[in-house]
């Protein structure tokens, strides 16, 4: 099942074979993997190299530690999720109302989270990315890499790296209709003050206002990036039923 590691670019070699039993089946999602030192047995290799592809198949999101457990193939990896809407923008304009429909699920959450788990390290460091946003504003630049940054740091306040990969990968995916956002009159101050206001709530431990500041900025993101752009029509739910009554009256 494993086999024993040339002496080569060791922790690589241990990344490869787990990734590829991972791919055939033979670990699982949810499934534990050996102890370190039954792995580092297994593959001859040292401690280090071991950790060190460990950290790599944590940081892919394709493993999980968890402190006084062990570590376990995650459940789904973020990759299969991350992949398919990066090629849904790509191949389809519209795709783009349906991922601030997933943004606007997904990071007020993560909000609410940073703001019960953020550290004091975690806010000094989001203070940083803001002035340093702040400072890329005032000399005439959008700020993007910040924005991108700021966002990113909420996800890492919340201790869980796989949603760390989920907003990575989605800052990645939107970094153009971001760009195009903030070259609209305004939209780079009203960005940051959104954010000051975010970063409040989650140095306040304030779960429902950091929930409810991100919800408010993602929509006027949205806002910016489709004025002047013919939306399609939102349907609700009770309009639907509504039409399917009246086509089988």
């Amino acid at each position: 099942m494993l086999k024993a590691i040339r002496k080569t670019r060791i922790y690589e070699e241990v990344v490869s074979q787990i990734h590829e039993l991972i791919r055939e089946g033979k670990f699982k999602a949810g499934d534990q993997l050996p102890s370190e030192r039954e792995l580092a047995e297994t593959f001859k290799v040292s401690r280090t190299s071991l950790r060190e592809a460990l950290r790599a198949l944590e940081t892919e999101g394709l493993v999980v530690s968890r402190t006084g457990t062990g570590t376990f193939v995650a459940d789904l990896p973020i990759e299969s999720l991350v992949a398919p809407l990066a090629t849904l923008l790509i191949e389809q304009k519209s795709a783009l109302a349906d991922i601030f429909e997933t943004r606007k699920l997904i990071e007020p959450h993560i909000a609410s989270l940073a703001a019960g788990r953020a550290t004091k390290r975690d806010i000094e460091r989001m203070k940083r990315i803001l002035q340093k946003q702040r400072e890329e504003v005032d000399r005439g630049a959008t700020g993007v890499e910040e924005d991108a940054e700021f966002h990113f740091s909420i996800a890492r306040a919340t201790q869980n790296h796989a949603l760390e990969k989920l907003v990575s990968g989605l800052m990645d995916i939107l970094s153009h209709s971001r760009e195009e956002s903030l070259q609209t009159p305004g939209r780079r101050l009203a960005s940051l003050e959104s954010h000051h206001k975010i970063l409040s709530a989650i140095q306040d431990h304030d779960k429902q206002e950091a929930r409810a500041a991100m919800l408010r900025h993602i929509e006027q993101v949205e806002q910016s990036v489709f004025s002047g752009k013919k939306k399609k029509p939102q349907i609700s739910i009770g309009q639907t039923r509504l039409e399917e009554e009246r086509r089988t009256s």
